[in-house]
């Protein structure tokens, strides 16, 4: 991969392909401008995932190496069938061995920058160990602190919450929102701006993945049920 010296943001040309392929999704379109695609999108989002990673890194140990996911769309289950995403997504792991693995996530594309982290989906025994900790007068407590430091970096939460209150905890407990989560993720979108055309790309991502990181240790130290 490239270096982080050398990342000065998405390119114009990279961006300009992006947005037409939202108009022109199609496989001629794409496999036309598939160098385009490689050298103005595909090498700079590499050198940005790289940069990044190795920034967080030193914060985060253990940190896994990036996982771009591919451009072409799984349509087997889908009613659209264009065939090709218009923006580049990415997965950073952080194994935890014994306990619960969470990770690093951003999208980049024409409309700008997501990123986010934590867990998603979590499986039944997993969750047993969710709902204990928030349960538990200390950990849920502290759990409730760093999402709303969060919050205060611009980083919304998502839980995809239960509609109802899971056995055995009561319905008026007052962390009853965090309790029928069935995940816990942290997430920062930031709109397009001149930004992302340069370095600050790299300095903006690196600072919405480092305040997810309290989330992250928090979840990584979960007990057994």
């Amino acid at each position: 991969m490239a270096s982080q010296a050398v990342f000065a943001g998405m390119p114009d040309e990279g961006l300009a392909f992006l947005e037409d392929l939202e108009e022109r999704n199609t496989k001629e379109f794409f496999d036309a401008n598939k160098q385009v695609f490689r050298e103005q999108v595909q090498a700079p989002f590499a050198a940005l995932l790289d940069a990044a990673s190795g920034r967080l890194r030193r914060s985060v140990p253990g940190l896994g190496q990036p996982k771009v996911f591919r451009i072409y769309r799984d349509l087997r289950f889908s009613k659209d069938k264009t065939p090709y995403k218009t923006s580049m997504r990415a997965w950073v792991a952080h194994p935890s061995p014994g306990g619960v693995e969470t990770g690093y996530y951003v999208d980049v594309g024409p409309s700008g920058m997501y990123a986010g982290g934590g867990r998603y989906h979590w499986a039944t025994p997993e969750l047993e160990r969710l709902r204990a900790a928030v349960a538990d007068p200390d950990a849920g407590e502290e759990l409730a602190r760093i999402l709303r430091r969060a919050a205060g970096k611009g980083m919304q939460a998502w839980l995809d919450p239960l509609q109802r209150m899971p056995k055995p905890y009561p319905a008026d407990h007052p962390r009853s929102e965090l309790l029928r989560a069935r995940s816990l993720t942290l997430g920062h979108r930031r709109e397009r701006g001149p930004w992302l055309l340069s370095g600050a790309l790299l300095d903006h991502l690196v600072e919405d993945w480092r305040a997810l990181v309290p989330l992250n240790r928090w979840l990584e130290r979960l007990p057994e049920p």
